[in-house]
Order: structure tokens, then C-alpha cells, then sequence
């Protein structure tokens, strides 16, 4: 699949036969990220904005309306919203178009995952055993690893993952207190021949930086 006019797989060095395994946790951080300004100039295909852009272009700025329309709007089919050219209305079907552009930016991400082959870790499979409710704690209390990162580390372990990718370089310095036992071998996409050729000799380095 391309992405930007570029073969993704081919810019991270994955080979067609790599199997790729994500979280639960991480689809719902990109439903996030989808609303920030973070990938805003890769979301111009779809005309959407950040919806703190939205708020200040929309609605005079207002964060309280912002929040609170967000969700309610869902309710308010476009057949009912008031055909006029008070700036209430326009209001109302400018967050509906803003919704509609968001929703097929994040049916698009799940096609993505479905073409690829992009397996996820569910949430209930993660926390179906009392030994891995317990690993998240036993994580937090006996590693580095960021609070933030527990479940996704522990989604990766549960997989049986042989590599973690990622572009974040503390994650990749702290999962060396995970110990000596089995588990993932965290890495930068940039690193990961190295790390796979490491794999194969049963010598993992620590990073250079």
C-alpha cells in the first residue's frame, strides 16, 4: 500500500512476509492524534483541521462550546439543522461537515489496518487472564518503562512480539530494565536490519544515544 506516494512498507525496511501486530490503545491514541494538529498537513486531503483550529475559525474561540457541541452533534442529523443564514446554523453544519471529514479520516486508518493485515491486541484479550490484569503492575513497579507505555508494552509482550517499533527514544533506553527475561526487542524503524541481524547472533546493544 502507498501512503504519500510512497510505499510505506519499503521506507521502514519491512518485508512483505513481516507481521504487524498493534494495541487497542494505539488505534484509540490515533482517533486523538486525528483531531489535533499534529498530522494536520497530512489531513489537507480531507480538508479537516485541528478542532482546536476549528474552535478559534468557527467558534469565535469558545472552548466551552467546542467541548460541548463535539459529541452532540452526532445526534443532529444534517435533514434538521435549520437551512438558514443565522450564524447559529451555520455554525451547527460547519461542526457536521468538520465530523464527517474526521469520521472517513479514521474509516480510512481502519482500512488501512484491514488491508494490511494489521492484527490489534483488544483490551479484553490483554486483561481476559489474572496474570497479565496483574503484568501492568508488575511493569510499573519493577521497570522504567513510562506509565504511559505500560499496556502497550504489555500488549507487545502478550503478542509475542520479536520486535517493538518506535520512534520513541526513551521507550527504547527504559526497555532495558525489563531484564534479561523474553521480550521484545524495542528499536527505531531506521535500526531495525541491525537489530534483527543482533537478533539472530543473541546479542542486543543498548542505543548509542
Amino acid at each position: 500500500m502507498w501512503i504519500n506516494g510512497e510505499d510505506w512498507r519499503q521506507h521502514y525496511k519491512l518485508s512483505s512476509d513481516f507481521e504487524l501486530i498493534t494495541s487497542q490503545k494505539n488505534v484509540a491514541e490515533i482517533y486523538g492524534i486525528l483531531k489535533t494538529n499534529i498530522l494536520e498537513s497530512d489531513l489537507k486531503v480531507y480538508g479537516l483541521v485541528s478542532s482546536k483550529r476549528f474552535r478559534d475559525m468557527f467558534l469565535d474561540g469558545d472552548d466551552f462550546l467546542n467541548i460541548f457541541w463535539h459529541h452532540q452533534t452526532l445526534e443532529a442529523m444534517y435533514s434538521i439543522v435549520p437551512q438558514t443564514d443565522d450564524e447559529q446554523a451555520k455554525r451547527l453544519r460547519a461542526l457536521i461537515e468538520w465530523r464527517n471529514k474526521y469520521d472517513r479520516a479514521c474509516d480510512d486508518f481502519d482500512g488501512f489496518l484491514e488491508a494490511e493485515s494489521i492484527e490489534w491486541v483488544h483490551y479484553g484479550q490483554l486483561f481476559a487472564t489474572h496474570e497479565w490484569q496483574w503484568k501492568i503492575i508488575d511493569l510499573a513497579r519493577e521497570t522504567l518503562i513510562p506509565s504511559e507505555d505500560l499496556e502497550i508494552v504489555a500488549a507487545a509482550w502478550f503478542a509475542k512480539s520479536d520486535i517493538f517499533l518506535t520512534d520513541d527514544k526513551n521507550l527504547i533506553r527504559f526497555s532495558f530494565s525489563l531484564g534479561l527475561e523474553p521480550a521484545p526487542i524495542f528499536c527505531a524503524p531506521e535500526n531495525l536490519e541491525e537489530k534483527l541481524k543482533e537478533k539472530e547472533a543473541g546479542v542486543i546493544t543498548s542505543p548509542k544515544d
